[in-house]
């Protein structure tokens, strides 16, 4: 009889353990892509070793994996460009270069003319789960590739497996032989496609603030992108990169009236690598690391801030830094009451180089949809981003006298 219970135990659990993978594996949700609403299956991804971590799950249709631009981008360490008003995208690396824009087969690979088939095709997928938002999803196979990646593909574990070779993940890979996944036929033709202007950078007063709690703390201010890499461009033009360097001067000029040591990652419009802004708060041991951005997306309907960190439970760095949320949701308070925007909340992105690669508290804020008309408008006020400027600022003075 206790053979018998043995047996049956080892076979429930065998069973559990493999109705759980196949779940795991097979897991589908529903899309709205060109208006169509979808069932796709959901798909895993790894780059050079890191799992892409997203809301927004990568999917595969059709037999092409799409993942969202903006954390694939990330996470290969790439520069990212949208333009708002043509629905297009720029993505650029080292020595390569990819154009791509929505619901067209035309794509531009270092300045070449080219198509990829019509399963290929980038494109605005509305997830329901999501409040049916829309994220900028692009083909995995054909982006990686043109930048120099290679893909495998295990078909039991749905994990597309990107590398390049520069950085690997601590952790160990899975050893599944992969197979190829099938590859998108590409087809020549012609003409570059032209780049937008950006436009000038204001300076602003800083706002009196409170006196900093503890002394000697050092901060590090990263204004995102810059130079070549433009970040979110809007209808109008106005550049991410522009509007990131209007609001860190002035978080800038507070905490140093407030006594804190702060380094900027850049003061001009000039290119910074990813890898670059992380190892200057590591090698100047700071103690609060904030990168600055604005949001888009595909539709003009998005709107308000979020603040995103990297979870001590899933980067090693992060270890002896303590809890990430602390600061994340410091620096939201603050900027709501400040803003009175709407809050998106706080967010786990361990797959942000900046934030995966800072080895002390650390968090990147969201200020505002650039794609949202309205919020647009505010955020191109300078009164506006002095009340953005000064909730960063009370968010830092606030994690200060309560937690360090």
């Amino acid at each position: 009889m206790k053979r018998f219970l043995r047996s049956f135990a080892l076979c429930f659990a065998f069973m559990l353990i493999f109705s759980g993978f196949s779940e795991a594996a097979g897991a589908t949700m529903r899309v709205k892509t060109n208006g169509n609403n979808r069932k796709v299956s959901v798909a895993n991804v790894k780059v050079n070793g890191f799992d892409l971590y997203s809301e927004y799950k990568p999917y595969v249709d059709n037999g092409r994996t799409f993942v969202p631009i903006r954390e694939l981008t990330e996470l290969m360490g790439a520069n990212v460009k949208w333009n708002q008003k043509t629905k297009s995208v720029s993505i650029s690396m080292m020595d390569k270069d990819v154009k791509l824009k929505i619901n067209s087969s035309v794509v531009y690979v270092n300045g070449k003319k080219m198509r990829i088939d019509d399963a290929s095709v980038p494109k605005l997928t509305q997830y329901t789960a999501q409040n049916n938002e829309c994220k900028t999803m692009v083909p995995l196979r054909f982006l990686s590739e043109s930048l120099g990646f290679s893909v495998d593909w295990d078909q039991n574990k749905r994990l597309a497996m990107i590398d390049n070779g520069v950085v690997k993940a601590p952790q160990q890979q899975n050893n599944a032989k992969p197979v190829q996944e099938p590859k998108a036929p590409v087809e020549k033709v012609k003409e570059p496609m032209p780049l937008p202007k950006e436009p000038e950078v204001n300076d602003a007063k800083p706002q009196p603030m409170e006196p900093g709690q503890k002394k000697n703390i050092t901060v590090v201010i990263d204004p995102g992108h810059g130079g070549k890499d433009s970040g979110a461009i809007a209808e109008d033009k106005t550049t991410e990169k522009a509007l990131n360097l209007r609001v860190a001067p002035r978080v800038e000029s507070m905490l140093r009236e407030r006594g804190y040591n702060v380094i900027m990652t850049r003061t001009t419009d000039e290119f910074i690598a990813l890898s670059e802004r992380a190892a200057i708060a590591n090698r100047n041991n700071a103690d609060i690391f904030v990168s600055i951005h604005f949001n888009s997306a595909g539709s003009a309907s998005p709107y308000g801030i979020e603040v995103l960190y990297a979870s001590e439970n899933d980067v090693e760095l992060k270890k002896d830094a303590g809890d990430q949320t602390l600061l994340a949701r410091e620096v939201l308070n603050a900027v709501l009451k400040e803003t009175g925007a709407n809050s998106r909340g706080i967010k786990n992105r361990p797959e942000l180089a900046v934030l995966r690669r800072t080895n002390m508290t650390a968090c990147l804020i969201e200020g505002g949809f650039m794609s949202n008309p309205d919020e647009l408008e505010k955020l191109k006020s300078d009164s506006y981003l002095d009340k953005l400027a000064t909730g960063i600022v009370k968010g830092i003075e606030n994690y200060n006298r309560k937690y360090m």
